[in-house]
């Protein structure tokens, strides 16, 4: 039993020294993230929604969204109607790496491109997240999937395209794979899952256009953070 046990100390020294330089070499890839984005105070953008959910039905939403850092948003619409906010904008504030306990499982290939998929865990979880997957190309510094788990049992899943404004990379289109519990929201166009349904899944499409970064966005913006008519 003795030598059992010691043979396992051996084992665990011997894997302990690569765990650490694994979690440091996450950490690096969050911190080039972060000052890849340093330079990015706000932006706007125009957005088109497309929704193609179960027991959910609505016309697509042309919308305006408002961004300014850390974590400032407002989305105006000629519609009141239900927006994604978790996956639905980029804010490159959501994964500083002194906010997180990062995991590295996984280096990889994602579109020819060195990628890797680190686990996220927030030190202080909000919005109910409570635990974070990102697939990040290292080559270029994209978040290229983000795979959100939330209390509940709730999953998001985003898969992000870019395209080059004013010196910054930003999303051209993110594309949401949403799996919930079957518990209807409080929103207008939902409706009730078909008996049995123990899952409710489904698909938006959120294409952007016209953005406009640092153009000094003021707070009073977002004093109001639910969707918003234009004046």
């Amino acid at each position: 039993m003795k030598r059992v046990g010691w043979l396992g100390l051996l084992f665990l020294l011997f894997l302990l020294p690569e765990s650490i330089r694994a979690q440091e070499e996450g950490m690096r890839y969050l911190e080039a993230l972060e000052k890849k984005y340093a330079g990015l105070q706000d932006y706007t953008v125009d957005v088109t929604v497309h929704f193609d959910i179960e027991t959910f039905k609505a016309p697509d939403l042309q919308a305006k969204i408002y961004y300014k850092v850390p974590d400032k948003l407002k989305v105006e619409s000629k519609r009141i109607l239900f927006f994604p906010k978790e996956g639905g904008y980029f804010n490159p504030s959501l994964f500083k790496a002194e906010d997180h306990t990062v995991i590295l499982l996984e280096r990889l290939t994602h579109d020819g491109k060195k990628a890797v998929k680190m686990r996220l865990i927030p030190k202080n979880p909000k919005r109910n997240i409570h635990d974070i997957v990102l697939t990040l190309d290292v080559e270029q510094n994209r978040v290229r999937e983000i795979r959100m788990v939330r209390s509940g049992g709730g999953e998001i899943k985003a898969e992000i395209l870019y395209g080059s404004f004013d010196r910054f990379e930003l999303p051209t289109r993110i594309h949401l794979l949403l799996d919930f519990p079957a518990v209807v929201p409080e929103i207008k166009g939902f409706q009730p899952p078909s008996e049995g349904t123990k899952r409710v899944t489904g698909r938006i499409e959120m294409t952007y256009s016209n953005y406009k970064t640092n153009s000094g966005l003021t707070d009073e913006i977002f004093r109001e953070t639910e969707l918003k008519r234009p004046q």
